[in-house]
């Protein structure tokens, strides 16, 4: 049986929370608590995550873990390819990485991840999650605990992470209105986003909003949808919207579900031409754009986003040192057709 922190919580009826406090020597604490808890501790030979990261201290190794969300697999290969760059090209022998893949995206399945990565002795930890504040708090007891934690693509800025690696998604909304905005004038707008819980979305929608604004005022007429990154509520929703709306002459899509919108368009067929932005470079992204249905495409590497988030974070571990700043921006590209 492996003995872990939250089996310790659970046989003495308290929060993990509690447990980290106990067998951290921090106040608030019940004095009968906390020697309930110490008992078990000492039984079972319980070690924290800062006491087994001091043992392995003394042979030099560091491990990483990193969480790969429910993605589409374009993406999750991508990163798995910036792990395997940053482990084997860029001189970090003595960093060992444990990945854990997520199934869906509930708090549960990140945090019972957490907690398997924790029991495997991890250093630190990479992850791409929603900014909560459920994660937030989990973030900083991790923290707390002595694992220091870096975010990629989307960040969880309340919490006390200690180093942000994505895109700028502020400009590339804004970059993403630029180029829709000849496109628009006399017309309507459509947004269809992922998860507004990942600030990767909401932050694009934000830039994109803002710089319509600046653009066109109080004249340009938008909709927002949100489809959680689903085929289904994306087909769906640009479906309705479209039938809806017979001005709309622009599409922003803020998340993957290309596909989705592109068969609604070919559902509807409208009687003027709608003009589509997206996000990454995607199989049927770059489909799309070679037959012409697509006339951006706004990409950003995954890949060197989960090598830098592995280099940051090995020097961290490596030096004790943090890191100058606290977030870094991945380079931007624009795609048109005559690109590819």
């Amino acid at each position: 049986m492996k003995v872990t922190a939250q089996w310790i919580a659970d046989q003495c009826g308290v929060s993990r929370g509690t447990v980290d406090r106990v067998v951290n020597g921090r106040p608030n604490v019940a004095p009968e608590v906390r020697e309930r808890v110490q008992k078990l501790v000492n039984e079972y030979g319980y070690k924290t995550p800062a006491q087994r990261q001091a043992a392995r201290a003394g042979r030099g190794a560091h491990r990483i873990g990193v969480i790969l969300p429910s993605w589409d697999a374009f993406f999750i290969r991508r990163m798995r390819e910036g792990i395997r760059v940053a482990v084997h090209h860029r001189g970090l022998a003595d960093v060992t990485v444990a990945v854990e893949e997520l199934k869906n995206r509930s708090h549960r399945s990140y945090f019972e991840a957490i907690g398997r990565l924790e029991e495997r002795g991890i250093d630190g930890l990479i992850l791409t999650a929603p900014d909560t504040v459920a994660m937030a708090e989990e973030i900083d007891r991790l923290v707390a605990a002595g694992i220091p934690v870096v975010t990629c693509d989307s960040d969880v800025y309340e919490s006390r992470r200690l180093y942000h690696v994505g895109q700028d998604m502020v400009r590339s909304g804004r970059i993403a209105a630029g180029l829709l905005a000849p496109f628009l004038a006399g017309g309507q707008v459509l947004v269809v986003t992922g998860n507004r819980e990942f600030t990767a979305h909401s932050l694009r929608v934000r830039g994109f909003l803002d710089r319509l604004h600046e653009l066109f005022g109080d004249e340009m007429d938008t909709s927002v949808i949100e489809s959680v990154e689903k085929y289904e509520l994306t087909y769906d929703g640009v479906l309705q919207q479209v039938r809806q709306n017979p001005r709309i002459r622009g599409i922003y899509m803020a998340n993957e579900s290309v596909k989705g919108c592109m068969d609604a368009l070919d559902r509807v067929k409208p009687a003027r031409p709608i003009h589509v932005v997206c996000h990454d470079l995607t199989p049927h992204a770059r489909q799309y754009l070679e037959e012409g249905r697509l006339d951006f495409i706004i990409d950003q590497d995954f890949s060197a986003q989960t090598t830098r988030a592995v280099e940051v974070l090995a020097h961290t571990l490596r030096t004790g040192e943090a890191p100058r700043q606290s977030i870094e921006y991945i380079h931007t590209s624009i795609l048109t057709r005559e690109m590819l």
